[in-house]
């Protein structure tokens, strides 16, 4: 047994010494240092100092050079440095790399034309890699034919197409670059004029297209912007003056609704109101060429929210192809609740739930609100470095309701509401409450204090508190001509005061408002007269009597707006930059659904307007 034992032992010691030795496993080659710092950045999503690391890479390496600078070039793209990228494509040399470097080289060309709107060049390129590339790459072609896709579908690369075959084709005139481009959205044309700034044919034009559109319906500005253009580009051969004719033509083009349909208050109490609104779109309507004047049906209507529903029905059933109003929020809300109107509205007023509009698409909303007038104080109170406030209002549902917006938006920028305070409309004496406010009364209690521990008399002044940079104050005319002069008799008479349109009656008048001096705020062009709203006010006071009473000013102004809104909206609504200059203010769609107006800025001194630049 032993003796088999030690035969078979032999045996297997004879085959191992036969059999093969044993693989040698290779240690990994040590990591490069410098390749792995790179690696480390693109981690840490420093890109940009990732892509100069293989730029100085490719400089101290010749033999790895072209590898080393599509790395970078890759890098560049995906930052968006397309510019940087292009010009790096120069540099490397297609036939040092390899078959997968050079794949890799035709994608990020492909990256390149899409962003300078070569989509002819990306388009071979992309068909050049069909069937040819690894799983990896082969999702990124797909990805970039999606997005060649995608571009050539944007009615603006349709319109540049169509201008770039009449230059070619010699049948351009600027006329024919303005027909195609004026009605694309600013942003589209922003991105063009960026993406083909390197084509001195088309460049001029894509200029031109980009100032007209961002003042399109604001010919003070477009006029100025038409002259900086010319400035720009002498050698075009055309003129301002041509562009602002053609431009006029244009606006003349966009129709009106055949037949529309308003609904105003009629009951007594709201007459004057309604009166007012409606002789504000009588005289937008008068402005209107005859041959394209809409037809206007008036309806007014009682306070019960039925009459509305009854005044829409009738309104609809006489043909009409769009409704503006109504103006009382009661009445607009049990407007909003209808399921489907059957026609577009413009409504006078917001409703309670603002959210509810963009449910059937049908209702736009334009209001003159006084909130609104407060974020724009807010705002300004922000972008002036001030981030301290003081908030003194009225003792109202208005007051609160104003005070509230600007806390809102105040405190939202990252300011801080210190205080806020009402006072009563009934007084006219605010001392008690201004010293409270000011802390005015813990200087004085901390001066009795240290007389008392001095056990004599001390001789200061209360100091009103150094921590307030700004006061907001929710008041109409009259309180606000009281309280602006209070707050300086109590040392606060350097702190900047920040209100809304109603802290004065109207336009400001020297002889009226000079206790408002110092106050900002922002202003309806109506009330200004150095603007051409404003003279357009002057010239109309003589036919409207009514305008001498600042609410209904206002109310006229909303009229002629709302009219002259109606061609304009479904751009709007399609292009959040489009704005129209009116009597109001500069008034866009930015959410599609509520018209924003934005409002200069003004500073009353010596009781006239001074405009802020700011």
């Amino acid at each position: 047994m032993i003796k088999n034992l030690s035969v078979a032992l032999l045996i297997v010691i004879g085959l191992a010494a036969c059999a093969p030795p044993a693989p040698m496993v290779r240690p990994d080659p040590p990591a490069d240092p410098e390749i792995e710092e790179i690696r480390a950045l693109v981690e840490a999503g420093r890109l940009d100092q990732a892509a100069a690391g293989w730029l100085d890479l490719a400089d101290e390496r010749p033999e790895s050079e072209a590898g080393y600078r599509l790395n970078a070039l890759e890098l560049l793209i995906e930052t968006g440095s397309h510019d940087a990228a292009w010009s790096l494509l120069g540099d490397i040399d297609d036939a040092a790399l390899s078959a997968r470097e050079r794949q890799r080289l035709t994608l990020a060309r492909v990256e390149i034309d899409l962003h300078r709107g070569e989509l002819a060049n990306a388009g071979w390129r992309l068909a050049d890699l069909a069937d040819t590339l690894p799983n990896d790459l082969e999702a990124r072609r797909q990805d970039l034919e999606a997005r060649l896709r995608e571009q050539m579908e944007r009615p603006a690369l349709q319109a540049l197409k169509a201008m770039e075959q009449a230059i070619f084709s010699g049948e351009f005139t600027p006329e024919l670059g303005l027909a195609l481009l004026i009605e694309l959205p600013l942003a589209d044309l922003e991105r063009l004029q960026s993406e083909h700034r390197h084509r001195p044919e088309l460049e001029p034009w894509l200029a031109l297209a980009t100032a007209a559109r961002a003042h399109a319906l604001d010919p003070d500005s477009l006029s100025s912007a038409l002259d900086e253009w010319e400035a720009a580009y002498p050698l075009t051969g055309y003129s301002a003056e041509a562009a602002r004719f053609w431009l006029a033509l244009w606006r003349q083009t966009q129709p009106y609704p055949v037949r529309i349909g308003v609904i105003l208050p009629g009951r007594s109490a709201m007459a004057r109101v309604g009166s007012a609104v409606r002789d504000g779109m009588m005289s937008a309507w008068l402005e209107i060429p005859p041959e394209r004047r809409p037809e206007l049906l008036f309806r007014y209507i009682g306070d019960d929210h039925r009459d509305v529903i009854s005044a829409w029905f009738d309104l609809r059933e006489a043909g009409v192809d769009f409704l503006v109003g109504p103006l009382e929020r009661e009445q607009v809300d049990a407007l909003v609740d209808l399921p489907d109107p059957g026609l577009p509205v413009l409504l006078l007023n917001h409703p309670s739930q603002t959210g509810e509009l963009g449910a059937s698409g049908a209702f736009r909303a334009f209001a003159l609100l006084p909130e609104d007038d407060a974020e724009l104080a807010a705002a300004h109170a922000l972008v002036s470095g001030h981030d301290q406030a003081l908030v003194l209002h009225q003792n109202s549902d208005w007051g609160q309701r104003v005070a509230m917006s600007f806390t809102r938006l105040f405190e939202l920028g990252g300011g801080r509401v210190l205080t806020s305070a009402e006072y009563s409309t009934r007084q006219v004496d605010h001392s008690a409450l201004l010293e409270v406010l000011l802390e005015l009364d813990r200087s004085e209690q901390r001066i009795n204090r240290l007389a008392r521990t001095l056990n004599q008399p001390v001789e200061s002044e209360p100091q009103r508190r150094t921590d307030v940079d700004v006061v907001f104050l929710a008041a109409r005319a009259e309180d606000g001509r009281q309280i602006r002069p209070q707050l300086r008799f109590f040392g606060a008479g350097d702190v900047p005061v920040l209100a809304t349109s109603q802290v004065i009656a109207g336009a400001p008048d020297p002889a009226r408002d000079g206790d408002l001096d110092g106050v900002i705020l922002a202003m309806p062009p109506w009330f200004l007269d150095f603007t051409p709203q404003g003279q357009q006010r002057q010239r109309a006071a003589r036919l409207y009597p009514h305008l001498d009473n600042p609410n209904l000013a206002r109310l006229h102004a909303m009229g002629a707006d709302a009219i002259a809104l109606l061609p304009w909206l479904d751009a709007m609504a399609m292009d959040p930059a489009l704005y129209l200059s009116g009597l109001t203010g500069r008034l866009r769609l930015g959410d599609g659904a509520l018209v924003e107006r934005d409002q200069p800025m003004i500073r009353l001194v010596q009781g006239r307007a001074e405009l802020l630049t700011q």
